[in-house]
């Protein structure tokens, strides 16, 4: 009985570590870690120009968003077509995911990319050629290819000034 009580402490235990760190970095950290959601995106110089061509951003695999409406942030793709980025989103991996429907509502987010943050505005495109260059592109950058079974948003990637002293 005892040996069942302390199996059943420890397993306790690291139930409530794992808790403690998947959802911590949401209150202390200065972005997200990894594929886990982070605080807001505090850090980094704010680009106020406005960026007509995102090129720069061709060969970048991963950026960080976050939506103004929330105080988190996330880990996530971004492709470049003819100067425009864009912002894939998997409906069906992971489940639960529902950024997209608030971005859908208010698309004000923040983008830092190798550091610097840039205000923008994501809006939902649906051009029908993104989802053919984007299984000509992911290849080319990922590793990993998401299954497009539940669909695929994209959201461009859209300047705004914005003044934050």
């Amino acid at each position: 009985m005892k040996v069942m009580r302390a199996i059943g402490w420890g397993l306790g235990a690291l139930v409530a570590l794992g808790a403690v760190g998947f959802f911590a970095p949401r209150f202390v950290t200065d972005g997200p870690v990894g594929p886990i959601l982070g605080g807001p995106l505090r850090s980094g110089d704010w680009f106020e120009l406005p960026v007509s061509d995102w090129t720069f951003a061709t060969d970048i695999a991963e950026v960080e968003l976050q939506l103004e409406a929330q105080n988190v942030s996330r880990t996530t793709w971004i492709l470049v077509k003819d100067g425009a980025a864009y912002i894939p989103c998997s409906l069906g991996t992971p489940p639960g995911k529902g950024w997209y429907k608030l971005a859908e509502r208010d698309g004000r987010a923040i983008v830092r990319i190798d550091g610097k943050r840039y205000p923008v505005t994501l809006t939902q495109d649906a051009d029908a050629g993104l989802l053919e260059f984007a299984r000509g592109e992911v290849p080319r950058k990922y590793t990993v290819t998401p299954s497009a079974e539940g669909g695929v948003l994209f959201f461009k990637l859209e300047s705004r000034a914005a003044n934050r002293g």
